[in-house]
């Protein structure tokens, strides 16, 4: 086969297509999975710990067009501590997770819950080794055996899981020339309910020497966006003391929050119904 004619028949094997469309590739020409997780894992691994100041955009529960805004304050560290300090509002809420919990308080009372789904976002940023992002992908049950192309936006980015076009499967989508991470789609069950959660980290933005962090992160559940994180100022690898993670110092500091009892005949929906009322009445 001449080289004209080879470079014709490679031509028609590439269908672009915009938005979430697949990019159709020969199979020889996608980079294994583990692969893949390495050259991520090069990327996420330059980072240890991170501040963020954003402006918190979320859909206002009352008028499905209005926005809710609000200042927030992120710290995170390895392994998975997370806390979260909202700036400026009357009886606003301090998280703290770490360690397989999530301490809340909330006008001075402390809610003890298990972690949410979502605040898996930073460990997703700073996986420190393959092994690592790897143990996560796996956790989220996305599948390591399945590789494939899509665009996001104006990138393309390869895909780990599927299989191709399911846009609820469990997938890992990464930068197909620089391997930041793009996109998680991740799966989860506890006591019988599956938690289906969508982080999508946007926009790149150099923050330190051949360091990229995003600059718009977002949480989406059901294809309907549900936080949406805009990132106005980032620290990253700077010391961070220790006592922003103190689990049990926060939690010594407040009181238990009394929690209204659920009917007895409705235990599997609880914990899902007084998180919503919680949020509708403290955001």
């Amino acid at each position: 086969m001449s080289l004209m004619h080879r470079l014709v028949v490679f031509t028609f094997g590439l269908s672009l297509s915009v938005g979430f469309g697949t990019v159709e590739v020969a199979h020889g020409y996608l980079l294994p999975s583990q692969q893949l997780i390495e050259f991520v894992a090069r990327q996420t691994s330059k980072l240890y710990n991170f501040r963020l100041e954003v402006r918190a955009e979320s859909p206002d529960p009352d008028n499905p067009e209005a926005v809710v805004e609000r200042e927030i304050v992120f710290y995170a560290a390895r392994p998975d501590f997370l806390r979260q300090e909202t700036i400026g509002v009357e009886g606003a809420t301090a998280i703290l997770v770490g360690s397989g919990r999530r301490l809340s308080v909330i006008d001075g009372q402390l809610l003890t819950e298990e972690p949410r789904h979502e605040d898996i976002f930073p460990k997703i940023l700073f996986a420190r080794s393959a092994e690592t992002l790897g143990s996560i992908l796996a956790e989220e049950q996305v599948d390591l055996n399945q590789v494939h192309l899509r665009r996001l936006g104006r990138q393309i980015a390869y895909v780990i899981g599927g299989p191709p076009r399911d846009s609820d499967a469990p997938q890992f989508w990464c930068d197909k020339e620089r391997f930041w991470p793009l996109r998680l789609v991740g799966r989860r069950s506890r006591q019988g309910i599956s938690d289906l959660v969508d982080i999508r980290f946007l926009s790149y933005r150099q923050v330190a020497s051949d360091i990229w962090m995003p600059s718009v992160i977002e949480f989406h559940r059901e294809k309907q966006l549900l936080l949406r994180l805009v990132v106005q100022t980032t620290q990253i690898n700077e010391p961070l003391s220790d006592a922003l993670f103190d689990l049990e110092a926060f939690a010594a500091k407040h009181p238990p929050l009394i929690l209204p009892k659920e009917p007895s005949e409705r235990p599997a929906e609880g914990l899902e119904e007084m998180r919503r009322y919680l949020e509708k009445k403290y955001d």
